[in-house]
């Protein structure tokens, strides 16, 4: 069997194409990599810009042909940041499938989780805390692992790219360049230690398994794959004290890399000090590698399943035991809304989008048992239904959303099934919840007089403008009070008006 799995990275496209065995056994055919910078200006513009949108297309076109050279039976393609976040995302993806290439947007957890896969196939995990660290164009991936299991998973969206377009550093950089720079980095990790479960291990150990760290190791300790805080330190202060062209001929970094790559140096650095200053070793995996564990999971197929099957089923479940289907599609059509709008802050992908859209169709099926504690007799028929087309850990996930789209928000330490869920699930489940909650409020009377939402977020305010049917003063103000857990998660103040 012959697999294929491209990574639609922020800054680069990475291919790897292997024969697998029947017994998981797998021989890498080819690696293709291009480094065409997706995420190049999106922080200003909002857009994939002309230029890397071509360069992009033709590097996987390219790919595509490596593939059918192969004759590869499965082909995955996974977009990160740069895709989730894009206005003209969806156009590229469009135009990938026209050359044979099938992209999956997939989440920051998606990326964490599949990061994580790849590295417990590549080296056994110490006894000893570890944490894995994944540095992209758009996005950082960090997973806790404490005597191989999964303490805690986070995906903050920084990357390289997006930290080298919000810093706008000169030419060579400046004191105050740097200065600035590393004031931005503590607030982004201040924010982000509010996120994670309190008493974490601190690691002993940094795997990093990204191209800008095998670049920061290899500047800070040449000839070795490891390095220590105060050898970046060293390599760090070189890179800020050389402009673009000087990096790449004193200090043999990539010309493509050369005008980011001391803004990287900074972010490892910050990271690993926040971490507690652990070495630093880089692994020559990445997420195309879990990409192709994930299949190989699963008998060798591209994920998830077909997604006709997939609605079939929700529909089937929800058309026996959903009292008002016109509330639960409504409430669907408006939790859509708001996930587009959120997407790019809650670094979420297509996955998820569809898991919110069944979570919505089912959030109410609770009522045909009971009107009290409908959401926990929900959570028990979706864990309990026969929902052909998804994996186990899916339903689990769908039924603990269901459970928390009202009562108090979801807590590790309080609500068992939760705890159970793996970490960048749990992050997803609480997202998820967060956005249902507050497109259920805006149907409270269940009038279906919402018709639509426009939204605008900024460093204070999440406002969200309706236009609506009629008087909406109940859902606005159910709106206010269920979107207590959107709030705490976007660490803004909600404002909803009729337009």
């Amino acid at each position: 069997m012959r697999i294929a799995a491209i990574d639609v990275g922020s800054n680069s496209l990475h291919m790897v194409v292997v024969e697998a065995d029947p017994m998981g056994g797998q021989r890498v055919l080819a690696r293709e990599k291009s480094m065409v910078r997706l995420a190049m200006g999106q922080a200003r513009s909002g857009e994939i810009g002309p230029e890397a949108f071509q360069a992009g297309l033709e590097a996987l076109g390219q790919m595509a042909k490596v593939i059918r050279d192969f004759g590869c039976e499965t082909v995955m393609a996974c977009g990160t940041a740069a895709l989730r976040d894009a206005k003209n995302a969806q156009a590229f993806v469009l135009a990938a499938e026209q050359l044979g290439i099938p992209i999956q947007v997939i989440s920051g957890e998606e990326e964490a989780r599949l990061i994580h896969q790849a590295v417990s196939h590549a080296i056994p995990f110490p006894v000893e805390p570890v944490a894995l660290v994944d540095i992209g164009g758009g996005s950082t991936e960090l997973t806790w692992v404490q005597g191989g299991r999964v303490a805690a998973s986070i995906s903050l969206p920084w990357g390289l790219q997006r930290l080298a377009d919000a810093a706008q550093t000169a030419n060579p950089p400046s004191a105050q360049d740097l200065r600035r720079l590393r004031r931005m980095t503590r607030r982004i990790l201040k924010k982000a230690r509010r996120d994670l479960p309190s008493g974490l291990p601190e690691p002993t150990l940094i795997l990093g398994t990204s191209g800008t760290l095998e670049d920061l190791v290899r500047g800070a300790a040449p000839g070795n794959q490891a390095c220590s805080a105060e050898q970046l330190r060293v390599f760090a202060l070189k890179l800020w004290r050389a402009d673009a062209q000087q990096r790449t001929e004193r200090l043999g970094v990539d010309p493509k890399r050369a005008e980011v790559l001391h803004v990287g140096a900074i972010w490892a650095l910050s990271l690993m000090e926040w971490l507690g200053t652990p070495p630093l070793r880089h692994l020559p995996v990445g997420l195309r590698e879990g990409m192709i564990w994930e299949a190989l999971k699963h008998g060798g197929t591209a994920i998830p399943p077909l997604a006709e099957r997939r609605r079939a089923s929700i529909e089937q479940l929800a058309s026996r035991l959903d009292p008002d289907p016109g509330h639960s599609r409504q409430v669907a059509r408006l939790a859509d809304e708001l996930f587009l709008a959120l997407q790019p802050h809650f670094e979420l992908g297509d996955p998820e989008r569809q898991w919110l859209a069944f979570a919505a169709r089912l959030h109410d099926i609770g009522f045909s048992i009971s009107d009290k504690s409908h959401h926990k007799h929900g959570e028990y028929l979706v864990r309990n239904a026969a929902l052909p087309g998804f994996w186990p850990e899916e339903v689990d996930l769908l039924a603990q959303v269901v459970r928390f789209h009202r009562g108090k928000p979801p807590h590790h330490a309080k609500h068992e099934a939760f705890r159970a869920l793996a970490p960048w699930h749990r992050q997803v489940v609480r997202k998820l919840a967060a956005i249902l909650r507050g497109a259920d409020a805006l149907d409270r009377r269940r009038h279906q007089a919402v018709q639509s939402l426009t939204t605008e977020l900024d460093d204070q305010v999440f406002r969200v403008t309706l236009s609506a049917s009629g008087n909406v003063d109940a859902e606005m103000e159910a709106f206010l009070d269920k979107g207590a857990l959107l709030a705490t998660l976007l660490d803004r103040k909600l404002e909803v008006t009729v337009g």
